[in-house]
């Protein structure tokens, strides 16, 4: 019995010692904790990834041609979708929009089109085909044709002979139906591929379709490179005669001697005294000037006018008139009187 009683109050004893442990333990501690010392040494930390991009320096004007001045090359942190990292991708090039300072350069913004494959002076003008008129649909874009102008006689704008002559020689065909040298047709291999690559039958429809509409045999309209001193004697050519587009070899660069030939007058003319007496037009000024169709038909000299027929007379008025009896006069003096008298 009484070693039972020693068990419980040892027992007792040690639960409280183990209560006080715990509460001691729980208690939170004042002390600063040391932060553990690393051994290893700190990662350096990544530089952030930079992009170039081209960037107008200055405001810019719609139709400038950029220079090295206008541009300049950015660097930023995120990329920007279908801009410019070189400037010399825009160097030369002609932008179609007025740009504000430091607004990123696309591709939108900078000219494309037929305008880019002209030359110095050159214009670009479309004329109507037609398959017997244009080497039966064999012209193709970057070809070069000669222009023959074929006039009836019968227009009312000139009373001239039926001719035929050269027109424009050796221009370049810079588009003809939807086909250009931008977006030149498809060759017969291409055709081809694109025809095996097609999954459907619906595809294959809509390009078969696509492929006849850009065939040269739809085509009913060319655009030519036409100096612009010419431009005007296509222009009336076409409106009052008939064009035939000749095809020839692109080594043949032989043109007629202009020289040869008297100028023809313009519409209007300088004022006297302000062109310098030898000095000719410039084609910009000739085509100012203007040109009548009568001129383009029948030359400067205008040794092809055709004269108006003389008038048919008939046998009444071809026969001499009845000439009036001619009368004669006598004086007769009567002392200082004088009379005359007719018979």
């Amino acid at each position: 019995m009484n070693l039972t009683k020693i068990l419980a109050g040892l027992l007792l004893v040690l639960a409280i010692g183990l209560a006080i442990g715990a509460w001691m333990l729980s208690r939170p501690s004042n002390r600063p904790v040391s932060p553990v010392a690393s051994t290893a040494p700190a990662a350096p930390k990544a530089p952030l990834e930079q992009h170039a991009v081209v960037v107008a320096a200055k405001a810019i004007a719609a139709g400038q041609r950029l220079t090295a001045e206008d541009v300049k090359i950015v660097q930023l942190p995120t990329a920007v979708a279908s801009s410019f990292s070189s400037a010399d991708a825009v160097l030369g090039r002609t932008t179609v929009m007025a740009m504000a300072a430091d607004a990123p350069l696309f591709e939108q913004h900078l000219l494309n089109g037929l305008a880019l494959q002209l030359e110095n002076g050159q214009r670009a003008v479309s004329v109507a085909v037609k398959e017997p008129m244009a080497a039966g649909h064999h012209v193709r874009p970057g070809d070069f044709v000669d222009v023959f102008f074929t006039l009836d006689g019968k227009t009312d704008q000139a009373n001239v002979d039926t001719q035929t002559r050269l027109l424009l020689a050796r221009s370049r065909v810079l588009a003809y139906g939807a086909a250009s040298v931008e977006n030149p047709p498809p060759s017969a291999a291409q055709r081809k591929v694109q025809e095996e690559d097609t999954g459907s039958s619906l595809r294959r429809g809509s390009g078969q379709r696509e492929s006849q509409n850009a065939r040269p045999d739809n085509a009913n309209t060319a655009v030519l490179a036409v100096p612009l001193d010419d431009v005007q004697r296509l222009t009336l050519a076409e409106k009052y005669g008939q064009l035939t587009l000749a095809l020839r070899h692109p080594d043949d660069s032989s043109v007629p001697e202009a020289s040869l030939f008297a100028a023809l007058p313009t519409v209007l003319q300088p004022v006297a005294g302000r062109l310098p007496k030898g000095e000719p037009l410039q084609p910009v000024d000739r085509s100012y000037a203007g040109l009548r169709f009568k001129d383009l038909a029948a030359g400067a000299d205008a040794k092809n006018t055709r004269r108006p027929p003389a008038p048919v007379q008939t046998a009444a008025a071809r026969a001499p008139k009845a000439q009036p009896p001619r009368q004669q006069a006598v004086e007769l003096y009567q002392g200082s009187a004088v009379q005359t008298v007719s018979y």
